[in-house]
């Protein structure tokens, strides 16, 4: 499993997230028309839509 390290850009605080928290992030408030983003590309969407704004991906971890 992936865990996700977060850090809020306006506050310096750190986050541990799982992917569905990544995805939710990515995905939220969008309009009608949007097409989620998933495991498979939530990168690409993590570096479009949130990456230096609220947050910053700090690190990837692997756990067993």
């Amino acid at each position: 499993m992936k865990m996700f390290i977060v850090k809020d850009v306006k506050y310096g605080t750190l986050h541990e997230w799982e992917m569905q928290d990544i995805l939710n992030e990515i995905n939220r408030d969008r309009s009608d028309k949007w097409t989620d983003y998933n495991e498979t590309d939530w990168q690409e969407g993590w570096n479009e839509w949130c990456e230096g704004d609220i947050y910053t991906l700090i690190e990837i971890k692997f756990v067993v």
